[in-house]
């Protein structure tokens, strides 16, 4: 297998569809984390910080001196216990520790411990990198660029990674670049460019990383990372996995919380579908039935690309509300067998179409559309949270389907919870159907997960003549839905 080029490392960074993972997680451990957070995602938003200040004043005691007027770097630098590997893997990239080091910059850093930074297989004394297969490892670790299988190789003697940059081998010097840039990527998505505590983080539910898109697939908007809060016990976590284990370690330039896996930033919103069979195989089927996974993936275009200028393919941003398995599963059985068969194409396409919203970034707290795109003022972000400490609102909106004349209604509700000094709880509905987990960052958008497959309007009359489309149901379908899917 050849290197695959420079040029093409970033975006293959984030498109694996059938590699792409957390190292540190088994498949089936992937699986309980996504059937939680789908079952249980109405109580995400809760977070009780008076049932959490015993641990974080616990957190207080063992900073001494505090450490306040080290800077983040110099902070991990002197913890080699805990951070003797993400410390190498900076001064392996060579810029993070600039930003890091910087006394005038305002940052967060999620900083994985040397525990975190250490793959499974890896505590067994196990290597499995060999010289003759180089380029497959390389090729491997391009589509699946985790912090902690790159430190592994850092420290194998059998993969000089980290060897002499005046070496003349035009082969190592290579591929040392290409690893320089894999972490680099990563570590930006270790980091926000604004100093967030641990209860600032609670008070949202996604944060802009320091890792800009470049390649088209997210509006030109910084990739984005989710904060789950949980109550019993009191706990933070990033994209769902990533728990804080250690917060508010206070530097002089910001922030920085110890966390317990490595980030990976997300994949496109097909990989992620992939990747979760259990929650949304009936999907991804459709998808692949309809040959429409371009719509939902943004990927390296090897044909069309050329040295210096790699082209990509998709159709970029897009707000999907994706229907899990249950949903597809409460459609009456004639209609699922219809969607599937060889006459139903046109009608599941439509569906499918139906829950797209093309163009646009929809979060419970961020709404974005491309075509917004002020080129004087830059790009026009609205933040729907209400100005000052309260941070509850309630925002109805109207969004263009990728149907023609077509929208959804979808209502944000965030509210304080009673007597929980800064606790909020956010709801999500689309045409009235409750959101089961909002917020599933991707690398073109983001995924809200729902347990019913949305009607679309239709107009349909009972025997009487009476027009009943307004009700909820896709009872007699058979009378309304082909005639529906034939007009759009």
């Amino acid at each position: 297998m050849r290197l695959i080029h420079l040029a093409a490392l970033l975006p293959l960074a984030i498109a694996a569809p059938t590699q792409q993972s957390i190292p540190e997680l088994t498949t089936s451990e992937w699986s309980s984390i996504q059937s939680s957070f789908v079952e249980g995602a109405r109580s995400l938003s809760s977070w009780s910080w008076s049932a959490a200040q015993d641990v974080v004043a616990e957190f207080d005691e063992l900073k001494g001196e505090q450490g306040e007027d080290r800077t983040i770097w110099q902070q991990l630098l002197a913890d080699p216990h805990s951070f003797s590997k993400i410390v190498k893997l900076i001064e392996f990239e060579g810029h993070a520790k600039d930003i890091l080091d910087n006394k005038d910059m305002s940052i967060t850093f999620f900083a994985p411990n040397n525990d975190a930074l250490t793959p499974p297989d890896h505590h067994h004394g196990h290597h499995h990198h060999h010289d003759d297969d180089d380029d497959e490892l390389l090729a491997s670790i391009i589509q699946t660029p985790s912090l902690a299988t790159i430190s592994s190789l850092l420290d194998s003697p059998s993969f000089d990674i980290a060897g002499n940059d005046d070496d003349d081998d035009e082969k190592k010097k290579r591929r040392r670049e290409i690893f320089r840039k894999i972490v680099g990527f990563v570590l930006k998505y270790h980091g926000l460019p604004h100093a967030y505590t641990a209860k600032d983080l609670a008070g949202n539910n996604t944060f802009e990383t320091a890792l800009e898109t470049k390649d088209g697939a997210f509006g030109g908007l910084n990739q984005r990372v989710r904060v789950e809060k949980s109550v019993l016990p009191p706990s933070l976590k990033l994209n769902f996995y990533a728990e804080i284990l250690v917060s508010d370690k206070k530097a002089s330039n910001g922030y920085f919380h110890t966390i317990k896996y490595p980030l990976l930033p997300p994949g496109s919103l097909f990989d992620e579908y992939y990747i979760f069979p259990e929650v949304f195989s009936t999907l991804t089927s459709a998808v692949q039935k309809l040959d429409a996974k371009h719509y939902y993936d943004w990927s390296y275009d090897h044909e069309k690309s050329k040295p210096g200028h790699p082209a990509f393919t998709g159709f970029g941003l897009a707000t999907n509300f994706a229907p899990d398995n249950l949903a597809f599963a409460k459609l009456p059985e004639g209609l699922k067998r219809f969607l599937f068969s060889p006459f139903g194409g046109n009608v599941l396409a439509k569906i499918l179409m139906y829950h797209y919203v093309p163009k646009t970034l929809l979060l419970s707290e961020v709404f974005y559309h491309e075509k917004h795109h002020d080129h004087k003022h830059g790009k026009i972000v609205s933040m729907w949270e209400a100005e000052g400490d309260d941070k509850s609102f309630k925002k109805e909106v109207e969004v263009p389907t990728a149907l023609a004349n077509t929208t959804l209604h979808v209502t944000i509700d965030k509210s304080k919870v009673p007597l929980l000094d800064g606790v909020y709880k956010t709801t999500i509905k689309v045409n009235d159907h409750y959101v089961k987990a909002f917020d599933v960052p991707a690398h073109n958008g983001a995924t809200h997960v729902i347990g019913d497959v949305l009607i679309p309007p239709h107009k349909h009359h009972d025997h009487h003549g009476e027009d009943i489309s307004s009700v909820d149901s896709w009872s007699n379908w058979e009378e309304w839905l082909p005639a529906w899917a034939a007009e759009q």
